[in-house]
């Protein structure tokens, strides 16, 4: 049942309702910190750069961009209407709710529409604001649970051949919940004695999300895949998790008074990588590499091996060569030979080259695990860039190929399986962080 209140030429930004600006059931806080912060500072040097950090504590977090959608509640509702950015409707419901798109003509830019079981409801609108009406309730989003606001408006998708209309999906919440949606998908259900090591994870997905943020300039938002931080909202929530996002909550790692590049990773498998060596560029001090020895190993994904057929290089190859523009006009032709240089200071291959018979190739670094992916499921990239190549030739012609590996992930900063193994070992999440992370200080920012 709808309750309806119409306001009239209602500015979005002095309700608090646009983007960044407080919403009455949200505290916004924004947090400006310079000086050396006294407080849960954990036995560092006395001397220290001063903290230098401005951001909001709700973020917003993109969870994609749809045709039509439904929300829904786990209890009343409150859709706010915006028109222009103009406040227009405010409707209270415990019912679903879809959201289109409606264009009156070809010419006609498109709004956005929605309607319960009963009917129409509003239309013509620039975007449409969800939450909850009650403390400690969710919004339900295509079947997943949030906590803070769902965001819908109107986007044009300019990544496809014929760019199409969409309704991007924001989730608007507190970072200190955002990070218990982030932990159960990264670092996943652990027990008391990996306690630590979600206390780590939680350190690192904070101090990500903050660098991540502070670097940029305009629409601040995260991505809820693995482009960011694999976010599975307040439905994926575990106990034990959040207990860790609780106990740390404010820690982010800082090094020169700013918050860290926190990279983190599935398996190391024996060893980290200095990031310029995974990715280029300058050298980082803190992301310089370590040795892990064998806390890592206990996972499953520690040694792996991929077998390809000859018709498996050439399509995984020629895709990716397609994807990046650079197959020649004549195409692939036929693959000749396949070589691989390793640095064996990091032992990961840091270069492929691919010779055809219409030209010659050549991969770097992490792009390898794009470019060779895996022979059953080509949309899914290789492990890691630690292995061993075998190829099978008759009469000097490739005939197939086998890598022999170790490790999941890119390899740079922390390694998740080796804090998991740390901490079953005894290590404090401050032991982990800085076995991961050189010369960094950990602070309390709120």
């Amino acid at each position: 049942m709808f309750k309806q209140v119409q306001f009239e030429n209602s500015d979005r930004s002095k309700q608090g309702c646009c983007v960044g600006q407080n919403l009455p059931t949200i505290i916004c806080l924004s947090l400006f910190i310079f000086g050396i912060l006294t407080s849960q500072v954990f036995g560092f040097s006395k001397k220290k750069p001063p903290v230098r950090i401005e951001f909001d504590r709700q973020i917003r977090v993109e969870l994609g961009a749809f045709d039509s959608l439904t929300v829904k509640s786990s209890a009343e509702m409150i859709i706010e209407c915006y028109r222009d950015e103009e406040r227009a409707d405010i409707y209270y419901t415990s019912s679903a709710i879809s959201v289109f798109i409606i264009r009156k003509s070809k010419r006609d830019i498109g709004y956005i529409s929605i309607r319960d079981s009963n009917g129409l409801l509003a239309q013509e609108l620039s975007s449409v604001l969800f939450r909850p009406r009650f403390p400690n309730m969710f919004v339900n989003f295509e079947d997943r649970d949030y906590r803070g606001n769902i965001e819908c408006f109107i986007d044009l998708d300019n990544n496809s051949s014929s760019p199409l209309l969409r309704i991007k999906v924001f989730n608007l919440v507190d970072i200190e919940d955002y990070l218990k949606g982030v932990l159960p998908g990264e670092i996943g259900e652990r027990s008391e004695n990996e306690f630590e090591a979600a206390k780590a994870q939680a350190i690192a997905a904070r101090t990500y999300a903050i660098w991540r943020l502070s670097n940029q300039t305009n629409d601040k938002h995260l991505k809820n895949s693995i482009d960011d931080q694999l976010y599975l909202g307040a439905g994926a929530e575990l106990p034990l998790l959040n207990k860790a996002v609780e106990q740390t909550e404010g820690l982010i790692m800082v090094v020169n008074g700013l918050p860290i590049a926190a990279y983190y990773h599935a398996v190391c498998g024996g060893s980290t990588a200095p990031v310029e060596k995974i990715w280029g560029g300058s050298k980082i001090e803190y992301l310089s590499g370590t040795v892990d020895g064998d806390y890592c190993q206990w996972a499953k994904t520690y040694f792996w091996t991929e077998r390809y057929t000859l018709k498996d290089l050439n399509e995984n190859l020629s895709r990716y060569l397609a994807r990046m523009g650079q197959l020649p006009k004549k195409g692939f032709g036929k693959l000749i030979d396949i070589k691989f240089k390793e640095d064996q200071s990091i032992g990961r291959n840091i270069e492929m080259t691919v010779k055809t018979s219409t030209g010659k190739f050549a991969v770097f670094s992490d792009k390898i695990r794009w470019a060779l992916a895996r022979p059953s499921m080509p949309d899914v990239i290789l492990p890691s860039t630690r292995f061993k190549a075998k190829i099978r030739r008759d009469k000097n012609k490739i005939k197939s190929m086998m890598l022999v590996g170790a490790g999941n992930g890119h390899g740079v900063g922390m390694c998740q399986c080796g804090a998991i193994g740390r901490a079953r070992a005894g290590q404090s999440c401050m032991e982990i962080l800085k076995t991961y992370y050189k010369g960094i200080h950990i602070e309390k920012i709120y």
